[in-house]
């Protein structure tokens, strides 16, 4: 004979018993939300990261924020300082097709819409162009001037960032 536990009733109480209570599915449910929270915005927060890193084209209102030092980023050696009166020193900047870069002195501008560097040397080389310029871009949630490139896709071929704050 069958056991009288045996029957589809008991069964079926026995199979409610095992279920999870509602408060357990809730939990359950309020985790896997906050896990699908957390990779989303993780997600979300790579993408801006990327975004921002990457040198965009800005302008700046005045010459006084590109007066100062600047240096090359990425572990290379140059550097240009812009006086407020006009003149600029660079050393090792790697403007032209020196392997050294461009060592010397000169003046410098702000174009119109501020959005472009002129330098003119004292003494210009012939490995540099006539119309040399560092772009005013916006990188790392930052300002950086860009020593442009002629590949193409490319925007910098070198990044110079400020070594103290604008005067």
């Amino acid at each position: 004979m069958t056991d009288p536990g045996d029957g589809p009733l008991e069964r079926w109480e026995q199979r409610r018993d095992e279920r999870p209570r509602p408060a357990a599915r809730w939990r359950r449910r309020a985790v896997i939300a906050g896990v699908t929270a957390v990779l989303l915005a993780g997600g979300v927060w790579h993408v801006v990261s990327r975004y921002a890193a990457r040198p965009r084209l800005t302008v700046v209102s005045s010459r006084s924020a590109i007066v100062g030092v600047w240096r090359l980023e990425g572990g290379r050696t140059g550097r240009v300082e812009f006086a407020a009166d006009g003149r600029f020193s660079a050393v090792g900047l790697p403007i032209g097709t020196s392997v050294d870069g461009f060592t010397g002195q000169g003046k410098w501008s702000l174009d119109n819409r501020g959005g472009l560097v002129a330098l003119r040397p004292d003494h210009h080389p012939s490995d540099i162009e006539p119309d040399a310029s560092l772009g005013v871009v916006r990188a790392d949630g930052g300002l950086r001037l860009c020593v442009g490139s002629n590949s193409p896709g490319v925007l910098c071929d070198a990044l110079l960032g400020p070594a103290t704050a604008p005067r």
